[in-house]
């Protein structure tokens, strides 16, 4: 058994203020995305996150829709916090 599995995202999003795309990228932290780079001028916003809470964004208001550019398993060490299977 393995901890998680993560996808590193390209999230784009509707033609958005500033103000627009911060509230978005807050709704997108909140559901679980770790947001790594924001582009304002271009719409997108970077991130990674859990692999089976990709397809939960796409749901969120204003996001056009996600990629995932890369999946791969995280197996924390046992006393880690993350460790999910204590092997």
């Amino acid at each position: 058994m393995s901890d998680a599995y993560y996808s590193e995202v390209v999230v784009m999003l509707d033609d958005l203020t500033n103000e627009q795309t911060a509230a978005v990228v807050e709704k997108l932290k909140s559901a679980g995305l770790e947001v790594s780079k924001v582009n304002d001028e271009q719409s997108v916003v970077e991130g990674t996150i859990e692999t089976c809470r990709v397809h939960d964004l796409g749901h969120l208001e204003h996001v056009r829709y996600v990629r995932s550019v890369f999946t791969y398993l995280a197996d924390y060490p046992p006393g880690d916090p993350r460790d999910r299977d204590g092997q």
